[in-house]
């Protein structure tokens, strides 16, 4: 799935002197980044939770929650997970990890999401923040998670969560609930309280501030009341993936109080008798996302099982495909395939694009009838225990490529593996950078097939976006690490060029009106980058070889 740049893609000048330019190397670093940046925690006990808890493995008899545990789900988890494939430990670690980062006397407010309605009482999947997500794997609506730093603790810090307690009226119309005992026992928590008193616990710490600043990313001021609250209508245009990241369905409190400061003068803190500051609020963000910049192997493996799960619904996908469907067929078929496989859901809402709807980056409406002689760009992926796969591939509706969509195409593809091949930290790149090598490439490969000059404006608009972005948890994960950093291992990027030829008389008419984008998931190596997604064929031969095969659909 594409993010597009606020400038234009090509971002530094000097073109590259060839397929196999030399770059200097950087220093070499261990093979789990992010669990080898947890080794320097000291613990003063084990690392699991509170006397009073229980670990996951050994959930009480609270009966089902509203999400798999190893005790109900044994298929798909092990003893000692929290969500499939990450264990009770690394949440912990992720936990200790992070207020490592913070002030002793911090305070970390982490707020889940609610609910988003279709219309009167039709609500839509839900779906957490992933912040909240990363840091205990919980999965319900309406909670919030808070960490308060303290050196006097074992733990090094307390944390406390806010839930929907347990209601038998309402778990019979909406299903199962971890509710108190749950966060307690299941998710770690030292203590947990009913979601409706949130509001109260953060006027409380607006009004008697921690020693420490408080780490948000809720509202920092009060905003004005606005004819459109609710309605999660934008008025700042920009096209739909440019949208920041952005809940309004916690509480009406979050959204219009936020964490507003007092005119003037100091109030008492926590301990009465002693005198407080004005509160102090940063961002989380900025130090979270720098923590799920690096994935572990758990999450590594958990990458790799989406995007095999992706992978072969393209496959599956690619065989059904003949003229006469639809886009909204081959959505249809992508999305049972990858759930067949064992996805939650497809990753973001699929581009399936015939022809000249490919020159659209973001067409979504799925709907128009395939012909025979044309190309169909899908960008579609899995979503397993929370984690995302982004797969882009383009393919030719009749199952043979002409030989001017095969020479677009495989331009595409000889940069698409040449910039693959440069996601290793012994290449010592950054994103930025090689968009600046695929943009020279494909710049060449242009005036290659066009027999002319190409400048770097016509570049732009021929090929319009970044060719790449991370990807985790979320499919545009992190958004806040600038992609000029350089990659190290344990990164997760997608690496995506294409090409999109107007129909204009400006260009031959064999290529005129082709749309051709490719894209891969790569975990970021040492030495050698490891493709994430790779059952999703993309060499020519590969391609009419799987849609010369019969179809199950």
């Amino acid at each position: 799935m594409l993010r597009l740049s606020s400038t234009w893609c090509r971002l530094r000048s000097p073109p590259p002197r060839g397929y196999g330019c030399s770059v200097p190397r950087s220093r070499p670093l261990s093979s789990s980044a992010l669990l080898g940046a947890y080794s320097d925690i000291k613990f003063s006990r084990s690392p699991s939770f509170g006397s009073n808890q229980k670990p996951a493995a050994s959930l009480p008899p609270l009966g089902l929650i509203a999400q798999p545990t190893p005790s109900t789900h044994p298929h798909l988890m092990k003893p000692g997970e929290v969500t499939p494939g990450i264990s009770e430990l690394e949440y912990e670690l992720r936990r200790a990890k992070l207020m490592s980062e913070c002030p002793d006397g911090s305070v970390v407010v982490v707020a889940g999401y609610g609910l988003r309605y279709m219309t009167n009482g039709i609500f839509y999947p839900f779906h957490q923040n992933t912040n909240l997500l990363y840091l205990c794997g919980f999965m319900e609506p309406d909670s919030a998670l808070i960490l308060e730093k303290s050196p006097s603790l074992d733990r090094g810090f307390k944390m406390t969560m806010f839930v929907r307690p347990r209601d038998k009226r309402t778990e019979i119309w909406d299903g199962p609930r971890a509710g108190i005992e749950g966060a307690e026992s299941y998710f770690g928590a030292d203590e947990a309280h009913p979601i409706e008193t949130l509001p109260s616990f953060l006027e409380h710490l607006v009004d008697y501030p921690p020693a420490g600043p408080v780490f948000t990313d809720l509202p920092i001021t009060a905003s004005p009341p606005s004819p459109l609250d609710g309605t999660h209508i934008r008025t700042s245009g920009g096209h739909a993936a440019s949208a920041a990241s952005k809940d309004n369905s916690v509480t009406e409190f979050l959204r219009h109080v936020g964490f507003r400061r007092k005119p003037s003068g100091p109030w008492p803190s926590w301990e009465s008798g002693k005198v407080g500051k004005e509160i102090e609020v940063k961002r989380l963000s900025p130090i979270l996302n720098q923590l799920r910049l690096w994935k572990s192997d758990a999450e590594a493996k958990l990458m790799r099982e989406c995007g095999r799960m992706a992978g072969r619904a393209f496959v599956e996908t690619m065989r059904a495909t003949r003229p006469g469907m639809t886009e909204h067929d081959l959505y249809a078929i992508v999305d049972y395939e990858s759930r067949r496989r064992g996805a939650t859901c497809l990753s973001y809402v699929p581009v399936v694009a015939g022809g000249k709807n490919a020159l659209i980056l973001h067409y979504t409406m799925n709907t128009q009838i395939l012909k025979d002689g044309d190309l169909v760009l899908m960008d579609a992926g899995a979503e397993f225990g929370g984690y995302a796969s982004d797969i882009t591939r383009t393919w030719p509706v009749n199952g043979k490529f002409t030989s001017a969509q095969a020479d677009v195409y495989e331009s595409v593809l000889k940069v698409q593996k040449h910039c693959i091949n440069l996601c290793t930290e012994s290449h010592s790149m950054s994103l930025d950078e090689i968009q600046n090598i695929s943009f020279d490439l494909l710049r060449l490969e242009c005036q290659r097939m066009f027999k002319r000059t190409v400048d770097y404006l016509e570049m732009n608009a021929l090929y319009p976006h970044h060719i790449s972005h991370w990807i985790g948890l979320d499919v545009h994960d992190i958004g806040t690490v600038s992609r000029g950093k350089k990659l190290e291992a344990g990164m997760t990027v997608t690496i995506e060029p294409g090409l999109y030829i107007p129909d204009s008389p400006r260009y031959p008419p064999e290529y005129r009106g082709i749309g051709i984008r490719i894209e891969d998931d790569v975990l970021v190596g040492t030495k050698t980058p490891i493709v994430l997604t790779a059952e999703a064929p993309k060499e020519i031969v590969d391609i009419e070889h799987c849609m010369s095969r019969p179809s199950n659909v």
